[in-house]
């Protein structure tokens, strides 16, 4: 085993306290009971009363963890088939778009699948007449791909 130099074992402390420090610290002043995070005014769970009596939030968490299991089975589903097809057949015509198509996703920013999703879905209700309003079915379908 090689050791390593006190410099680089400095660094990744320093990375990770720069990373982690801000979000225990977050952790640690939403149990304040002062309504400044800057002040502390003692131990409290208020806000997180507060924040499980309020309903838009609660239907609002409800609906994300529905979306996030729908997308993640079909996407999971989707992604073994396309995993499969591409081991399984490794000469049909096709298979280099294929191939593009199914790994496009891991190199193009978030942000710019979800405005395309967004414009086509928009076009899609313009020339079609579906999807009437943008919800659960639109949002589900573009977690997927």
């Amino acid at each position: 085993m090689t050791r390593r130099p006190l410099f680089l074992i400095s660094c990744l402390c320093f990375g990770f306290a720069f990373f982690y420090i801000p979000i225990l610290s977050m952790i640690f002043f939403s149990f304040n009971k002062s309504r400044l995070a800057t002040v502390w005014g003692g131990f409290s769970l208020q806000w997180y009363g507060k924040l499980f009596d309020n309903d838009q939030i609660m239907n609002a968490a409800l609906l994300s963890l529905q979306i996030a299991l729908v997308s993640a089975t079909f996407a999971t589903i989707l992604g073994t088939l396309c995993g499969l097809a591409l081991a399984r057949f490794t000469q049909f015509r096709g298979r280099t778009l294929f191939s593009g198509l199914v790994t496009a996703p891991l190199i193009m920013p978030e942000v710019i699948t979800g405005i395309s999703a967004l414009l086509f879905f928009i076009f899609l209700a313009e020339l079609t007449g579906w999807p009437g309003k943008r919800g659960f079915t639109t949002i589900t379908i573009a977690h997927i791909t």
